[in-house]
């Protein structure tokens, strides 16, 4: 396998995730991937050979959603203007796949009474939303309706859709996918990880910043902050979290965040965004096995800054096993979280997360309401840390 070079990026989007000022952060670490099912093992048995179709789509966050709004409405982008016409101009050129799934998922909170809106008509569930949410929703329906040959050809971004057929569109579209028993489901379970990983991010920063201790020490409290008040181990965290231990500089996300005279205003909010890039691998995941319109997908995401890049960097994926009929998914590291661990000198801290492991499953399934009350907790703890005197 170590010669196997078949590039799992198709060729038209490959050029956008290569060098530092990519903007296209592909789930796998490697431009190779192996593909194999048990309908691949059968034909390659039976006729030498396997034909299989990969999809692949790019996930716009609520910046490139932003983004896309401002150019629909003709208006400029400041500082980003000509690194994301740029980019633009890239996708209708390609003719590249997108999709707003990330952007649906990080914006629930936007959604008020989720559990109720299934009762609501389209049109009643579209006036609960905020008018910036809604218009980016109604910009991203135009966007993909621009006819990407006739873009190629003239350079004119003109869509088929009128804006009163974008917006019938998008009315529709966010009440499937918000009030709709599936898609709630999915994106409530989605929120609810991303709450766990908030309350992670928290326990990380109030750790760093408590103390000079070596970094070794500080993930042994780390573990223990896991097993005692978060209740779940999350192997990316895991190493996140030393990483930033080790070096903040090397999770700039989390380094930006230190003590001074007051906490930074609006620090929940900053740590929250920092939980929702956390995350973004998670959805990656759902979709992968999903299969998109194909045997196989491939998610990216997009991102103008390194923050993303650095948590996807820190715990590289080489390949994942998942079961598309019943559900679950297994990513495979590049490097393995144990043997991480061991050259780091912290395999003791590790036997804290196994020896718990039982303790932790016997807790009572996390939920909205336990986890915001921890969160509410925790980030008083860390506001108050934040408040005093640097030293």
């Amino acid at each position: 396998m170590e010669d196997y070079k078949r590039a799992n990026i198709p060729g038209s989007v490959k050029k956008y995730a290569k060098g530092d000022e990519a903007v296209l952060v592909p789930y796998f670490s490697g431009g190779e991937v192996y593909f194999l099912n048990d309908r691949i093992l059968f034909s390659y048995h039976q006729q030498g050979r396997a034909d299989f179709k990969i999809d692949y789509s790019l996930m716009f966050d609520t910046n490139m959603a932003s983004y896309v709004d401002a150019l629909m409405r003709g208006r400029p982008l400041k500082t980003m203007h000509h690194r994301v016409v740029a980019f633009v101009d890239d996708i209708l050129n390609d003719d590249l796949n997108f999709d707003y799934f990330y952007y649906m998922a990080e914006n629930v909170k936007e959604v008020k009474n989720i559990h109720q809106c299934a009762a609501y008509s389209p049109l009643k569930f579209w006036k609960t939303l905020s008018k910036k949410f809604r218009n980016n929703l109604v910009s991203l329906q135009l966007f993909r309706s621009i006819d990407c040959a006739e873009y190629k050809r003239t350079s004119n971004p003109k869509p088929r859709f009128t804006h009163r057929e974008a917006a019938r569109r998008a009315i529709n579209f966010s009440h499937s996918y918000y009030a709709s028993e599936e898609g709630r489901t999915q994106v409530l379970s989605f929120a609810l990880m991303q709450r766990v990983i908030l309350l992670q991010v928290i326990g990380m920063v109030k750790i760093q910043l408590s103390s000079n201790k070596s970094a070794k020490h500080k993930i042994s409290e780390f573990f223990d902050y896991v097993n005692d008040v978060v209740g779940v181990y999350l192997d990316r965290e895991a190493i996140v979290a030393h990483k930033y231990f080790v070096g903040p500089r090397l999770i700039s996300m989390l380094e930006k965040i230190k003590k001074s005279q007051k906490a930074p205003r609006r620090l929940l909010k900053k740590l929250d965004n920092i939980a929702w890039d956390m995350a973004a691998p998670r959805l990656m995941e759902t979709l992968i096995m999903s299969q998109g319109m194909g045997d196989f997908f491939i998610p990216m995401f997009i991102s103008f800054d390194g923050g993303l890049k650095q948590v996807l960097k820190a715990y590289e994926v080489k390949g994942v096993v998942f079961d598309s009929r019943r559900g679950g998914l297994i990513p495979l590291p590049r490097v393995n979280t144990e043997d991480y661990f061991k050259a780091h000198g912290c395999a003791d801290a590790l036997l804290k997360i196994s020896e718990k492991r039982d303790e932790r499953s016997d807790k009572p399934t996390a939920n909205r309401d336990t986890v915001h009350q921890l969160i509410k907790r925790e980030y008083g703890v860390l506001r108050k840390l934040l408040s005093t005197r640097g030293r």
